[in-house]
């Protein structure tokens, strides 16, 4: 195709009175002028930061999973079966109520067995008044032990949700995948006169003399 550089036109007739110019053979999809070289340092400097957040993405999502694989059996154990000692805190007959009583049991023995002779039942009495107190004090801590256990399984649940979450990697590679874009949607053509001289050159084509 012939490639105008110079065409004089009469601006009455729109005759075209001189014209100059080459044949061309080349691809015509630079016809309007190619990228230039700000361009082409943005769009270097972009894949650079690209590469690098993929880098950092990469990195990120091994030290979570590093991080995941250690939280997750105590998590889950913690979520399935609540506190390890809570079978302690509601064992009436040898958990912690009954250990922390002992004492109080053998300080009363100790008492009945070094006085000397006491009414009928009184050591019986004294032994059910320390029961009973016993009893109330396992109940008041219960309901307590419950929602401690039941706290706890909620806190693990919760610990888990919370590494799931940052080890999400959509928050990293959207970055990158954003760089990528902005690459490739880049307006890198810059007609320039090129373009202009182009644009005059196809609207007066039929007028071009035939060499």
């Amino acid at each position: 195709m012939k490639i105008t550089t110079k065409a004089v036109f009469d601006i009455e007739t729109m005759q075209m009175e001189s014209w100059e110019g080459f044949e061309y053979a080349g691809p015509t999809e630079r016809a309007g002028g190619g990228p230039s070289q700000q361009q082409k340092d943005a769009a270097a400097s972009q894949a650079n930061l690209t590469n690098q957040t993929a880098q950092t993405s990469r990195d990120m999502l091994g030290i979570y999973k590093n991080q995941y694989a250690k939280i997750d059996p105590f998590a889950t154990n913690r979520m399935q079966n609540g506190l390890p000692y809570y079978k302690s805190l509601t064992d009436f007959a040898s958990g912690t109520n009954a250990k922390a009583f002992a004492p109080a049991y053998a300080a009363l023995n100790r008492r009945l067995s070094s006085t000397g002779p006491m009414p009928s039942g009184f050591g019986m009495q004294a032994r059910s008044d320390l029961d009973a107190a016993r009893a109330r004090d396992f109940d008041s801590r219960l309901q307590d032990n419950l929602a401690l256990n039941e706290t706890a399984k909620d806190n693990a649940a919760a610990m888990l949700t919370g590494q799931q979450g940052m080890a999400n990697p959509l928050g990293w590679t959207g970055a990158t995948m954003q760089g990528n874009q902005s690459i490739m949607q880049a307006p890198l053509a810059s007609p320039g006169l090129g373009g202009l001289i182009g644009g005059i050159a196809g609207g007066a084509l039929s007028a071009i003399p035939k060499f």
